[in-house]
Order: C-alpha cells, then sequence, then structure tokens
C-alpha cells in the first residue's frame, strides 16, 4: 500500500486532521493513541482471513462497532461482543490470547 493511501487512511477512519487540542501535550496523545490504534487495526485485519486488505473503517463497521460487555476481574479483562454476520470471521481469526503484565 502506498504512503498516500496510508494517509488518507488514517485521516478517514482515526480522524487525524480533527485533533483535538491545541495544546501540544493533548495533540502528542492524540497522534500517539491514533498510531496505537492504527496498528491495532492492521494487527487485526492481518489476522482476520479474507479482510487483509480491508481499510479500518471497515473493519470498525463489520466487527469492532457492537454491542458487547466487558468483564474486568483482578487478574484478567475478558471482552465479549453480540454475535452478527461477521462473527464466524472473527471466529475463524487468528486471534491470540494476550496478556498484558499489570
Amino acid at each position: 500500500m502506498r504512503i498516500e493511501q496510508r494517509l488518507a487512511e488514517s485521516i478517514r477512519s482515526f480522524h487525524l486532521d480533527a485533533l483535538s487540542s491545541a495544546v501540544a501535550l493533548n495533540v502528542d496523545l492524540d497522534t500517539t493513541l491514533t498510531v496505537w490504534a492504527a496498528a491495532a487495526y492492521d494487527r487485526l485485519r492481518q489476522r482476520l482471513p479474507g479482510y487483509d486488505s480491508a481499510t479500518p473503517d471497515t473493519i470498525w463497521r463489520r466487527f469492532i462497532n457492537t454491542s458487547g460487555h466487558i468483564t474486568i476481574a483482578p487478574n484478567h479483562i475478558t471482552c465479549r461482543l453480540k454475535s452478527r454476520t461477521y462473527s464466524p470471521v472473527m471466529r475463524s481469526a487468528d486471534l491470540p490470547d494476550t496478556e498484558i503484565p499489570w
């Protein structure tokens, strides 16, 4: 993918051209979070069969933008998304259990 396409994708999907504040710290935080979100979407799209060239807004619309339930326990966090049309694709994805050392 060309750099122009990636930049256009970031602007469209993460509203990179509408940073929330003129304060340098907030702009740096917004930009950092945008880079992390783009990396997370990129990693997810690589693991979803048939979606290796999908844009972040497609991944958002088909998989992430749904209701669900988040359970926070002392030593783990569980996120369960409601079933949708694309749930079989999500189930067949090679998604690892992720440990965060908090």
